[in-house]
């Protein structure tokens, strides 16, 4: 199961990347508070005007597009707040990789009208963004930067902004304490403790060395201890035995380092959930929650919502409707023979898009059609003889989406291989990706 999850994840970051119209968008910071009209607060609502009014119209757009609906971002988010969380637990988005190819300047003015009370990111990249739409919420960096990333970063606060930086090493800690000395700042970091057992960014306290490095971190000037944290690898297991296991280990570790360090409980941010742990081990919620794909609505494990919605879009168009007799092999390697005499649509899109070559079917109409044949790089063929005269060159095509009363889900199709799905958004064209009406 996390290979596969890995794999949608990918995918999803893939198809993205590939289909991106829109500009940046610089706004001022909303918050819950603001008035709503019906549904939506007025802000978001005027939000979502100011991308349509900035974009090109449906009927001028390439044949083969995204779209990206900030309305179900928000209604995900506010979900997670409602069903999952108590009054107590804050929400950190995760927006890292272009909001998992989503698109960083269509949802990150819509995040914080939604109530997330940070954000998680791992590029310099995404901080500059950030920062240039002026968005409120305190960000964490979900990764270890390099020494380069953070020199740059926490040299430059008026491109980069500021950001709270996960530390796993002693080094790192001393280097960020002589960045805020000469920055005359202090920079606020959180501790990663590998009591989870990821062997990735984490402290490892079952290392005597290590603890008396924690605690030498503590003293250092110009840096300030505000969260402490792990991350579970296994939390999509069907057993949570071991993930609680870890959860218990992590509260020990994090009670030594805060009493053995004088540190201010009350000052400390205590976070272990992503999105599976989320879901699935409400104990461990502690004092922030760190959730990706679930608001992104990738129902990738069997706790997610019914409720939750599918952001993403993609829509293309029947190219040419070609008749082929019965016996007739279709696309390379001609390992497919039509059974019947067929109408066959070709869609212009295919492998290079990020398309899996597998796809199943996809919307036409309202029908589901499907694939036949090897795709090729710019090509799927679909087979729509059961559509009759009722399909035109030019008819809308959902590759996943709804249409009518359907809707294909990536997860529905692609669940075998996950590991794909975030590489699929990234590579649709960059020119192509818009805010839903």
């Amino acid at each position: 199961m996390n290979f596969q999850i890995i794999k949608l994840r990918t995918f999803f970051l893939f198809l993205t990347a590939l289909l991106i119209a829109v500009g940046g968008l610089i706004e001022p910071s909303f918050s819950q508070g603001n008035v709503t009209t019906g549904r939506y607060p007025e802000p978001l609502i005027n939000h979502i005007a100011d991308w349509n009014n900035k974009q090109i119209a449906v009927k001028q757009r390439p044949d083969t597009y995204i779209e990206i609906n900030q309305r179900a971002f928000y209604d995900n988010i506010r979900l997670v707040k409602n069903e999952l969380l108590n009054d107590k637990t804050k929400l950190m988005v995760v927006i890292k990789s272009d909001a998992y190819g989503h698109g960083l300047q269509l949802l990150g003015n819509v995040a914080e009208m939604a109530g997330a009370d940070y954000f998680g990111i791992t590029e310099n990249h995404s901080l500059k963004i950030m920062h240039e739409m002026k968005l409120s919420r305190p960000i964490v960096r979900l990764r270890l930067a390099s020494n380069n990333e953070l020199i740059k970063a926490h040299s430059n606060q008026d491109v980069y902004g500021d950001v709270e930086e996960m530390i796993g090493t002693i080094r790192m800690a001393t280097l960020l304490s002589k960045l805020g000395t000469e920055q005359g700042h202090s920079i606020k970091i959180h501790l990663n403790l590998n009591a989870g057992g990821m062997s990735r960014n984490g402290f490892d306290m079952s290392v005597p060395e290590i603890r008396n490095q924690l605690l030498s971190l503590s003293k250092l000037k110009n840096i300030q201890v505000v969260g402490i944290m792990t991350h579970f690898p296994n939390a999509d297991a069907a057993d949570l035995d071991e993930t609680r296991s870890a959860l218990a280990n992590f509260k020990e570790q994090a009670n030594w380092i805060i009493e053995n360090a004088n540190l201010d409980r009350g000052n400390i941010l205590l976070h272990v959930a992503n999105t599976s742990t989320t879901l699935r081990l409400a104990e461990a919620h502690l004092d922030m929650v760190r959730v990706g794909s679930l608001v992104f609505g990738e129902k990738l494990e069997k706790e997610a919502p019914e409720a939750l919605e599918q952001l993403m879009s993609v829509y293309s168009k029947v190219g040419q409707i070609i008749f082929y007799p019965k016996g007739s092999s279709v696309g390379y390697g001609s390992n497919y023979t039509l059974e019947r005499d067929s109408y066959l649509a070709n869609i212009p899109i295919g492998k290079v898009n990020g398309i899996p070559r597998d796809l199943v079917d996809v919307l036409i109409g309202g029908k589901r059609y499907p694939m036949v044949g090897n795709m090729s790089m710019n090509t799927t063929m679909v087979d729509i003889t059961d559509g009759g005269k009722n399909i035109s060159s030019g008819d809308e095509v959902v590759i996943f989406g709804k249409q009518g009363k359907d809707e294909i889900r990536v997860e529905d199709h692609w669940l075998s291989i996950i590991s794909d799905v975030h590489s699929f958004i990234g590579k649709l064209n960059q020119n192509a990706r818009y805010s839903t009406p």
